[in-house]
């Protein structure tokens, strides 16, 4: 990617409602069924949908148990997006072992559940109403995050709402080295 003297990513000068209308555009046109976006704001997708352009099918967002996107998911029902979690599991590989369904709290519920951590995971964020679609390239993973029954209480779900909140992945790709996310959007 281009970047400036300071090692910011360089964006062309395009506002974003005219990248979006031209997206619009290509759907309506059939050469896509489906557009969305990936770490927006309410206020981003707001602006760019000014004019009557469509909103997007769905919102790309990092979530999981200790990030679970409570304002924006509840801003983007409004909204009509859909929310699609990366990093469902919370990505211990490269967060450390503890995060993620390493952590204490996850072991703690599975224990209780009869669920594998990646379970515990995807079947809280399946019951928050997120769309999920785990990472994995090993076949017995593959088929264990796919064949199980959402099955939590509602005192584990609460015990994973209250889960201490912190993104993971935030990096600054936005013009100005902007993070994705204003952390006061909480």
């Amino acid at each position: 990617f281009p970047k400036d003297k300071d090692g910011n990513l360089l964006h062309r000068d395009v506002p974003l409602s005219d990248t979006w209308a031209a997206m619009c555009a290509e759907k309506k046109a059939g050469k896509v069924r489906s557009i969305g976006v990936s770490n927006f704001s309410k206020a981003e997708i707001e602006e760019m949908t000014k004019g009557g352009l469509e909103m997007p099918a769905v919102n790309q967002v990092e979530a999981h148990v200790f990030w679970n996107q409570a304002k924006l998911r509840k801003e983007m029902e409004e909204l009509g997006v859909a929310v699609v979690a990366y990093s469902p599991l919370g990505n211990s590989g490269f967060h450390g072992e503890k995060s993620g369904i390493g952590s204490d709290l996850v072991a703690e519920v599975l224990q209780a559940s009869g669920l594998t951590p990646a379970q515990v995971m995807l079947n809280y964020l399946i019951n928050k109403g997120f769309i999920v679609i785990p990472k994995s390239v090993t076949p017995a993973r593959i088929d264990g995050n796919a064949n199980w029954e959402l099955k939590l209480t509602e005192e584990q779900m609460a015990k994973l709402d209250a889960a201490p909140q912190k993104r993971l992945t935030d990096f600054p790709f936005r013009p100005g080295g902007k993070f994705f996310f204003d952390e006061s959007e909480k």
